[in-house]
This record gives structure tokens, sequence and C-alpha cells, in this order.
């Protein structure tokens, strides 16, 4: 048999099923066939590495992880809704309009001063809401260094806060 028989027969043994699995993590049906068919791209590049009695697994595993994937970034999506939509009603009342532009010109003036590391650490923080342990884990470095990195970013940002409003 050849590479393209072999992968033509995992592919239509499994295709199925993996959707299957894929719509139990995910109500978006179009978006389950996309993953099903990352996941078989993976398969075909790898094809020659991936052992036949591990293909199965190699299958779910990778499908289970892209679901994962897609839902954090449709939760990171969502935070960004909901911050967005917080951040509209104030500007309703004219006077939060004026501090909420100043906050913000703040935020985007200390995020573009930090560098790369301490920059990722505050934004994963933050902006995805994960814990520093999670950061942590994304970045392989220690709990002490998210923090260190945090308390750095943080600091920045009460300083250039008090040295705006010793200004006005």
């Amino acid at each position: 048999m050849t590479e393209r028989t072999d992968f033509d027969r995992i592919f239509r043994l499994y295709y199925e099923k993996l959707y299957y699995f894929a719509l139990q993590y995910i109500a978006d049906e179009e978006e389950c066939h996309d993953i099903v068919s990352a996941a078989y791209e993976d398969v075909w590049r790898n094809f020659a590495k991936i052992e036949a009695e591990t293909v199965r697994q190699y299958l779910y595993a990778s499908v289970r992880n892209k679901c994962i994937d897609f839902l954090r970034k449709q939760s990171r999506h969502q935070h960004y809704v909901e911050f967005v939509g917080a951040v509209s009603n104030r500007y309703v009342d004219e006077n939060h309009y004026l501090e909420q532009a100043d906050n913000e010109r703040l935020v985007n003036k200390v995020l573009n001063m930090l560098a790369s590391p301490t920059r990722e650490i505050l934004e994963a923080c933050y902006l995805d809401g994960k814990k520093y342990h999670e950061v942590a884990d994304d970045m392989h470095i220690s709990m002490s260094t998210v923090k260190k990195h945090m308390v750095k970013a943080l600091k920045m940002i009460r300083e250039l806060k008090k040295n705006i409003k010793s200004i006005t």
C-alpha cells in the first residue's frame, strides 16, 4: 500500500467520528469541519513519522487541542467585547469619556514602553485573564519571574499616572 492509500483509509475511517467529537466541544458545524480538516493536514505533513498504531490517538488529541485553542480565542474575543461594552457605557457621561480616554492613552503608552516579556505577561494576565501559574506554564518560566514582571509593569503604570496627575 502507498502512503496515499493508507491516508485515504484513515481519513474515511475517522473523519465522521472526529467531526462529532469536535461537536462535543464546539457548536459551530463549519468550525468543526475546519478543525478536523486541520488535524488531517497535520497528519499528512507528519505521516511518515506517525506510527499506524498511534494515528487514531494522534488525531483525537489534535482535534481536542484545536477545539480548546478555538474556545480560548473565542473566550478572549468575548472578554474584549465585554470590555468594549463596559467602556462604551462610560462614554455616555462626558466626564467619564474624558477620564476613559486619558486612561486608554496611559495604558497604551505603558504597553508601548514595556519590553517584550513584561508586555506579554501583562497582556496575558489582564487581557487574556490568565492566572500567574498559567502564564508561567505557557511561557516556560517560573511563577516568580511572572510576578517580577507584573510588579514592574504595574509600578510603571502607577508612576506614569502619578506623573500625569502632578502635571495637571
